[in-house]
């Protein structure tokens, strides 16, 4: 051997399996960095895509020019692309839908919200581009490249665009043309602003060359771009993403660390015998520090790698899923987020190899031969745990005390498992607040198609409608909706929440007969058999039986509601008010104008039967802030003292969705003889939606299985190593009688208890983040925080039982081994 660094791959090939498994656990913290970094990137420049889709590709818009104004604008140095548009003539199709010409320049059709989903923008004055249920209404075989009439004007159809679901319910549709002539004083202006300038500092410059009323901004895509000015929204969800990655490289560096210093202990004395042939602190800091820089030449490729594999496997796992992307954009790699996360695991590494180094080479050379640095002595104590001894005998006793006799390993081996517990929790509650603020699926995600009335007035269609629908062989179900229906909610005051007390409007007191009472505004929609059904599988409290809601004017309630607070600017997401099955609420008509209610018997009473979590479908209303309640056809007839009420609207859900195209043309020959209705597919959104939803729970349990194997190797790691670098103790204690059965209770008992510490105070460290990532989770959307139980019940069943598998190996290993061999230390 040339040199005494050469020690430092001798010691890795030697523990082979510690080498493993600290590379393990550093490949899995440096791919969850990686991954939460680049999918968070990949999100935001997908929202910007999407955004320059819905909402443009411009920055700011001039509705209002002159040529000065003009001149200015296109020559600044930080205007990257610009384009005219003007709004051209409204020309009608047939007597329901009307279309509006959108005339752009070039560069205008590409800053504009446009979405081509066949064939390419207009290039010429001939040629136009619009949505794909408009060209169905102008001609229905029409198709790119074909020729279509518009009163007096032909165009050749450049390209189709996806369907606006407001355009077509309206009947108001948009068509794209281009134009190279145009007066730019009449015109509109829009303005994209180069990646290169400063997006806030040119976005204020701009504004000032003309009056605030002709200038509208992009907020959307400034947000996304980081030059929306102060967006609470934004920072409290970045926060609470950097408490996750905080916690990660904390765990990262715990879990190096334990393994560092479990190794210098094991090693301790190596490290004595080369003090003692000449070897100096430094040259013993230097072996552990190399190794720690060969861990991490290996570990971190191995886990920037993952994080990609992970980002790419997700992308094309969604393609294979639901036949498309999550996003319209693949993932995008940030060179920049490659580096940092380098950068975070490479000074996680040296920092947990730092302590450890110092402890190697500090310590005296005698000391370590004779491995009495080890040896704690226990501090003798008149008080016995006897309750220990009495429920666990001696064995658990002797476990007991085997914890508390070092104080250091203790709190190494405790520490390992807080962590490990720690982190699992603080992860299930992110993603569960992440859950809760997203958009939740409900039966509305499997409807294929809707047939809608033009208004609601126009009648007698039905009855025919509804039985021509269900004979169709494609369809599978068919939900009847009808018009909601606004009352005046009279409750208890009991069923008041405090959390909605500070909401304007919401609760008005009210004299009652038998004391004060609460009145709120209630909307009801009107389910069919079909949708009933449907509704049990969100059921909470109570029974949904048809038959009682329609004998007895009962209603359902459905629980949560989103409404926005004026005041903190903030979505609050939560019941309105406390009601379970069997209370009661007295209705009143709302008209349009509030009056006081003194009296109850002109209004009408109904029970709630059942108690629903979230809208079974989506809800029909124009007030999210109302109560929101449910009941039968017959029931709503009653309380609106009107008869044969007809449905608005009918949502269909196919046997197979491969059946679209043949089912949109049975669903069109039923509805041609009334004109009075129109077909909305759903089939793209919806799937895209699902999809994007199943790949992110796909995403989130990969992490917090990631988290979960990451704890799992660390307490295996620690446990383990606890165990084998005390077989002399253990062997002492079977050589003065304890006997295997004995000694087996006692290591698993310890380990049983290192489990339960570590989980209470992961438990309880874990809640105080879980509620601070809560306060800044509010900040998008306000949600009442419940302590994680499930997280706690779930992390500290599972640290318990792996505590108590790390200890069975090394205990086999230990049986095998020579008893005297071991008390002397030949090893």
């Amino acid at each position: 051997m040339r040199s005494y660094k050469q020690l430092t791959w001798k010691y890795l090939k030697a523990s082979k399996k510690r080498t493993a498994l600290t590379i393990l656990g550093i490949t899995l913290s440096i791919s969850l960095i990686s991954a939460i970094g680049l999918f968070l990137f990949w999100i935001q420049q997908a929202e910007i895509e999407e955004t320059k889709q819905t909402k443009g590709a411009y920055h700011v818009m001039f509705t209002k020019l002159d040529s000065d104004t003009v001149n200015k604008v296109i020559h600044n140095p930080n205007v990257s692309r610009y384009g005219f548009f003007t709004i051209g003539e409204t020309m009608s199709i047939n007597e329901k839908v009307m279309v509006t010409e959108y005339i752009a320049t070039n560069r205008a059709l590409e800053l504009l919200p446009t979405h081509v989903k066949k064939g390419r923008l207009p290039k010429n004055e001939t040629e136009a581009a619009l949505e794909e249920w408009l060209l169905k209404q102008i001609d229905p075989q029409a198709t790119v490249g074909s020729r279509i009439t518009l009163q007096h004007k032909q165009y050749t159809v450049s390209g189709i665009l996806g369907n606006d679901v407001e355009n077509q319910i309206s009947n108001k549709g948009i068509l794209l043309s281009k134009t190279n002539k145009i007066d730019e004083t009449k015109a509109s202006l829009l303005v994209e602003i180069s990646e290169k300038a400063d997006l806030e500092k040119t976005v204020n410059e701009l504004k000032k060359l003309s009056d605030d009323r002709y200038v509208q901004l992009n907020t959307k895509l400034l947000i996304l771009q980081g030059a929306g000015g102060d967006n609470e929204q934004a920072i409290g969800l970045y926060a609470a993403v950097a408490i996750i990655i905080g916690i990660v490289v904390i765990s990262t560096i715990a879990i190096i660390y334990n393994s560092f210093q479990i190794g210098i202990v094991e090693r301790i004395k190596q490290f004595g015998l080369l003090r003692a042939i000449g070897a100096t602190p430094k040259q013993i800091r230097a072996v552990v520090i190399r190794e720690a820089t060969f861990l991490s030449l290996i570990g971190i490729p191995l886990g920037l790698l993952c994080g990609l594999v992970a980002i790419y496997g997700i992308f094309f796992a969604s393609k294979l899923i639901a036949n498309e992307a999550l996003f319209a954009t693949p993932p995008i790699i940030s060179r920049n987020i490659l580096l940092l996360s380098a950068a975070i695991g490479l000074t996680s590494i040296y920092v947990s190899a730092w302590l450890p180094a110092r402890f190697a080479g500090s310590i005296s050379p005698l000391a370590a031969i004779s491995s009495r640095a080890l040896i704690v002595k226990e501090r003798i104590k008149k008080r016995k745990n006897r309750w220990i001894s009495k429920w666990l005998g001696f064995e658990g006793m002797l476990a007991a005390k085997n914890m508390k006799r070092d104080r250091k390993r203790y709190r190494i081996t405790v520490f390992s498992i807080t962590i490990s517990v720690m982190l699992f929790i603080v992860f299930k509650s992110f993603m569960d607040m992440a859950f809760m603020i997203s958009e939740h699926p409900n039966e509305s995600r499997n409807i294929h198609f809707s047939i809608v009335k033009d208004t609601p007035e126009a009648k007698g269609t039905a009855a025919s409608i509804s039985a021509a629908l269900r004979a169709l062989p494609t369809v599978d179900k068919v939900y009847e909706a009808y018009e909601s229906h606004d009352f005046y909610a009279i409750i208890d005051k009991e069923s008041e929440l405090k959390a909605v007390q500070p909401f304007e409007g919401i609760y008005q007191p009210i004299d009652w007969p038998d004391g004060e009472k609460i009145m709120v505004e209630a909307t009801i929609n009107i389910y069919d058999s079909e949708s009933l059904k449907a509704a049990r599988r969100y059921l909470e409290a109570g029974n949904i039986d048809e038959q009682q809601l329609t004998k007895e004017n009962v209603v359902i309630v459905i629980k949560n509601n989103e409404f926005y607070n004026d005041k903190t600017k903030k979505f609050y997401n939560g019941p309105i008010a406390h009601l379970q099955p069997g209370d009661e609420i007295y209705l009143e008509k709302d008209v349009g104008q509030r009056a006081p209610v003194s009296y109850k018997d002109a209004m009408q009473k109904v029970k709630v039967a059942a108690v629903v979590e979230d809208d079974p479908f989506h809800f029909r209303s124009s007030n999210p802030s109302r109560l929101k309640l449910i009941t039968t056809k017959t029931v709503a007839e009653r309380l609106l003292s009107q008869q044969k009420l007809q449905p608005v609207q009918w949502n269909i859900k196919l046997k197979t969705a491969e059946s679209e195209k043949e089912a949109e043309k049975q669903i069109e020959a039923v509805i041609r003889p009334y004109p009075s209705v129109m077909l909305i597919n759903h089939i793209d959104t919806n799937r895209k939606a699902k999809s994007s939803i199943l790949m992110l729970q796909i995403l989130v349990y990969g992490f917090i299985i990631v988290v979960s194997f990451i704890g799992s190797v660390n307490i295996i790691n620690t446990l383990t190593t606890n165990i084998l670098l005390r077989k002399r103790e253990l062997a002492s204690l079977q050589a003065i009688g304890l006997t295997n059965k004995g000694l087996k209770k006692m290591i698993v008992l310890e380990g049983v208890m290192y489990g339960t510490m570590g989980t209470l105070y992961g438990s309880i460290i874990g809640c105080g983040l879980s509620y601070l990532m809560y306060m800044f989770f509010i900040d998008v959307k306000q949600f009442s925080w419940q302590p994680p139980w499930t997280a706690m019940l779930i992390a500290g069943a599972a640290a318990v039982v792996i505590a108590y598998l790390s200890v069975l190996p090394p205990l086999a290993r230990m049986k095998k081994e020579h008893l005297i061999e071991a008390i002397r230390e030949e090893y």
